[in-house]
């Protein structure tokens, strides 16, 4: 009983004490912190729509300025985007600046800054080929998985959410979140709560088609927009009692309204996110906010008037003010959620450690990927920094994605580098097109093929094939193989037979037309310093014979040999070779033609050339120069300089002029007119002055030409239609297809 008694007695005493120490009520109503608990908890649904997501950062905007904390965020696609950034820490305004400022139609071309690429692929450039590269496995055609490459989109991603990459639970971020799927496989919704958040916002908005696939868990995730486009349940399921759900979605198109089949079949797609959308809405309350936008005729891809849409969703927000501002709380509670769902942005990590993961068939090495890094453990950098490594390894063209996080360490962070090889790759099928008509005059065109083979072996070895059908017409096939994992050196055996014709002038009049075949086999030695150019020396050895099509002219029939020391350099940084708008290309071209190396013919042959281009604000001016001369013996028929065609002293037929000595100078300056997602279109003009010469160099006697054309930058290549005058009365359109700078 005595120690019952002693019990009893110690638990009255810890009661008593908890009551003394407990805060006593006040008076004057319930302090902060029994009102926040109080007052109901609001779940901010933001739904999918493409760019008219950016009306989602109007309406935080409001929310913010009404001071009505946000405590659950679910969104799907666009919505999952705005819902991830803001749940992570950034403010409406913060927002705002991120979507309106970034270039969208630079992140969705996909492709890294050209001056990144790898110079193998930039070669690739200069022959008319469309950008899209089918795999060839097992006999048959791979595409890729989307049609828009997304590593930039990825990276970016990755980048605004840098400072949650030690959040692995969505429920730990100063907002929890959410973000909606659909299975691929299945069909089934997947909602996102752990992981990478990036990932998570990714999956959610990849568009079947345009973007491809997400995998994440085992799972094959595209735009949650199928399955739950305005998420109200998944919201609900996380504790909210008051919703504020943001529908971006847009209308369903009348009968008169509907066109082709294209329209038709976007209009089912409609009908399905519709039909779930409004399923959600219907199970909104009485004290639930529905706020609808009205976008007009604005469109999923008009990111370039984000900051006009999310006005909108400003002014659609302020429509609903007297329902919203019942859910507004005092300036200190919500003094009090700002300062826990504030988070700094990381700009800048110190590289404690790098790790690299290749994710595919492996059949890459991952030195290949160590060492075009230039980033070493102990480097602080920031997020372009970042940004560009990413864009280096990925401008190899051997990967389809390449990531980058950071995971905290104790004395810096961990680089992780996670390259994903291309699932259709590493064999690639390009087509292309090139057309030139004088109307007048000359009219060719070519169909192209290239076919290689990448990674025959571990050092990264390549067997590539071209083959031109029309005018000129031939077949080139090369192996290329470094000498080392850094690809520094190469050794690069090749052959090539060439068709073209050959055209004899007397002034201004064709009296003879020739078709000149090459037969040609060589090895070059060359150094090649990543993405900046290379150089080669090698040895080659050719037979050459004209056929002499129409007209007389005095031209040998016969085969004509040629063995010669070739030496080449090329640099290039030019950012667009269709129309570019910053940057430098140079090059050099030497031959040695010996009768010790079984020649007919021993001449030495010199050509260099090279150009700037500049812009100020929408105009561009492209500046460059080119000559050329030999260096003892004349040179044959085959091997002359020519000029004459389109930017190349326009006005002239192409390859009017042929001789021993060449020089052209060319200012071409063009400025855009209009830009859309497919493309841009320029109208320009050039001044050109050159002149070949048969003896020697006689600069007082210079062609002076110039053009002015209208451009358009095709998936097919850059597309002119252009009239060029050189006096005289010589004057010539054109209706060119092809690269010219």
């Amino acid at each position: 009983m005595r120690g019952r008694g002693k019990l009893l007695a110690g638990v009255l005493g810890i009661m008593l004490l908890i009551l003394v120490l407990a805060p006593l009520p006040s008076f004057g109503g319930e302090g902060p912190e029994t009102k926040q608990s109080q007052r109901p908890k609001i779940g901010l649904v933001l739904g999918g729509g493409g760019a008219k997501g950016a009306a989602h950062i109007g309406v935080l905007k409001v929310l913010e300025e009404q001071k009505i904390p946000v405590d659950y965020i679910a969104g799907t696609s666009m919505g999952a985007i705005v819902g991830a950034l803001y749940a992570s820490g950034l403010s409406a305004s913060e927002l705002e600046k991120v979507v309106t400022t970034i270039d969208w139609k630079d992140v969705f071309s996909g492709d890294p800054a050209r001056q990144d690429i790898d110079f193998r692929r930039k070669r690739e450039d200069y022959t008319i080929l469309s950008g899209l590269a089918l795999g060839v496995k097992d006999g048959k055609l791979v595409m890729p998985k989307g049609l828009i490459k997304d590593q930039k989109v990825n990276v970016l991603f990755e980048m605004l959410m840098l400072h949650t990459s030690d959040v692995k639970n969505f429920d730990k971020l100063p907002v929890p979140f959410r973000a909606v799927a659909a299975d691929l496989e299945t069909g089934e919704m997947v909602v996102l709560k752990d992981g990478s958040l990036a990932d998570a916002a990714r999956a959610s908005m990849s568009v079947p088609g345009a973007f491809p696939p997400i995998e994440l868990g085992g799972r094959f995730l595209i735009d949650g927009g199928m399955v739950r486009n305005v998420p109200v349940d998944i919201v609900r399921q996380m504790g909210a009692d008051i919703i504020i759900c943001v529908d971006v979605g847009k209308p369903l198109l009348t009968r008169k309204d509907l066109g082709g089949p294209v329209s038709i079949m976007n209009q089912m797609l409609d009908i399905m996110i519709r039909q779930n959308v409004e399923e959600q809405i219907r199970t909104l309350g009485p004290k639930d906010v529905y706020i609808k936008p009205t976008l007009g005729k604005l469109d999923s891809g008009d990111f370039d008037k984000a900051a006009e849409i999310a006005a909108i969703g400003e002014k659609a927000a302020r429509e609903k003010i007297d329902s919203l501002k019942k859910y507004s709380v005092s300036d200190a509670d919500y003094a009090a959620f700002t300062a826990r769902h504030h988070a700094e942005q990381v700009n800048e990590v110190k590289v404690a450690s790098i790790k690299i993961e290749m994710e595919g068939e492996s059949y890459i090495s991952p030195n290949v990927v160590a060492n075009k890094l230039s980033i070493r453990p102990g480097d602080t950098v920031n997020v372009d920094k970042l940004k560009e490594e990413a864009g280096i390894v990925y401008g190899t063209g051997d990967f389809e994605r390449v990531d980058l996080q950071v995971k905290r360490q104790r004395d810096g962070y961990e680089l992780v580098v996670k390259a994903r090889e291309r699932s259709w790759g590493p064999n690639y099928l390009r087509l292309g097109l090139a057309l030139e008509s004088e109307f007048k005059g000359t009219s060719r065109y070519n169909i192209l093929f290239d076919y290689t083979r990448r990674w025959v072996n571990s050092l990264g070895a390549e067997w590539k094939t071209e083959i031109d059908i029309g005018s000129p017409s031939g077949v080139y096939s090369e192996f290329y193989q470094p000498l080392t994992t850094k690809g520094l050196f190469f050794v690069s055996p090749y052959v090539r037979y060439k068709r073209e014709p050959f055209t004899v002038f007397d002034g201004n009049q064709r009296v003879a037309q020739f078709d000149v075949s090459r037969y040609v086999g060589g090895i070059d030695l060359g150094f090649q310093p990543g993405r900046y150019g290379e150089a080669r020396i090698g040895l080659q050895y050719g037979r050459f014979r004209a056929d002499q099509r129409i007209g007389d002219a005095d031209l040998s029939k016969d085969q004509i040999s040629r063995g010669a020391v070739i030496a080449r350099g090329v640099l290039d940084q030019i950012d667009n070779v269709n129309f570019p708008n910053k940057g430098y290309r140079a090059r050099f071209d030497a031959i040695s033609s010996l009768k010790a190396l079984g020649s007919d013919d021993s001449y030495n042959k010199v050509e260099v050339s090279g150009g700037g281009v500049f812009t100020f604000k929408k105009q561009t001016v492209l500046v460059s120069v080119k000559a050329g001369t030999h260096i003892g013996n004349e040179l044959p028929y085959y091997d002359e300089f020519n000029l004459g065609g389109f930017l190349n002293l326009s006005g002239l037929q192409s390859n009017q002029l042929r001789g021993q000595h060449m020089v052209l100078g060319r200012v071409i300056s063009y400025h855009k007119v209009g830009e859309s997602f497919i493309g841009s279109l320029y109208l320009g003009g050039s001044l050109e002055a050159g002149n070949v010469w048969q003896k020697d160099f006689a600069l007082g006697n210079l062609e002076v030409a110039g053009s002015v054309f209208v451009g358009y930058d095709t998936i097919l290549g850059p597309l002119y239609l252009g009239l060029g005058h050189a006096g005289e009365g010589r004057t010539a359109g054109y209706f060119y297809l092809g690269r010219t700078f």
